[in-house]
């Protein structure tokens, strides 16, 4: 095998022009397929996260935790905690606006999938497991996630993006969060 000597690179070197475009569309295509593999398989999120967060890992390497999209959210349900975003539903809810998404710099918000990684959960307290009547919750969920078929509510999982309005609705109090696999959607090219 023949050595090759800094001649040799010079000299190719000199003969390989890349242009700034060429140059921008080769760096951000790789970005684009680092993402891309990151939302293919199902995962869960650690915390509750705003809608349209990428997953864990790609979230962890993407934001910057500059804190723009707390600031951006109208409802006041995004915190900065370790320099992550997190969603906390105690006492309002996530309209999926998307403020929070546009105000990101660094798309670590800028998944296709619109979901917190939080499915609700009905205690014994609910009033229409205890009484046999209510369905607030139903009624004010913004997709139609909740289904009333049965004594105690059921969530419709393809449908509940986690948004927290059934939550605010519950005169009981008897609804909490649990983290929840994400099935992503394929990405259109």
């Amino acid at each position: 095998m023949v050595e090759k000597s800094e001649k040799y690179y010079k000299a190719v070197l000199e003969h390989k022009q890349v242009s700034r475009r060429g140059l921008f569309r080769g760096l951000l295509s790789g970005a684009k397929k680092t993402q891309q593999a990151a939302i293919a398989e199902p995962f869960t999120r650690k915390v509750a996260r705003p809608p349209q967060a990428v997953d864990e890992d790609l979230l962890a390497k993407l934001c910057d935790g500059c804190g723009e999209c707390e600031k951006a959210c109208p409802q006041q349900v995004i915190s900065m905690i370790e320099g992550k975003p997190e969603l906390h539903l105690d006492c309002n809810y996530c309209t999926d606006c998307g403020e929070c998404q546009k105000a990101c710099p660094t798309q670590a918000l800028s998944n296709n999938i619109a979901s917190t990684g939080m499915i609700p959960v009905f205690s014994g307290a609910c009033r229409r497991v205890l009484h046999g009547y209510c369905d607030m919750c139903a009624e004010d969920c913004p997709k139609q996630a909740i289904d009333l078929t049965d004594k105690r509510p059921a969530v419709i999982k393809a449908n509940c993006t986690g948004c927290g309005q059934c939550r605010m609705s519950c005169p009981m109090g008897a609804i909490s969060f649990e983290l929840t696999v994400i099935q992503p959607v394929p990405v259109q090219a």
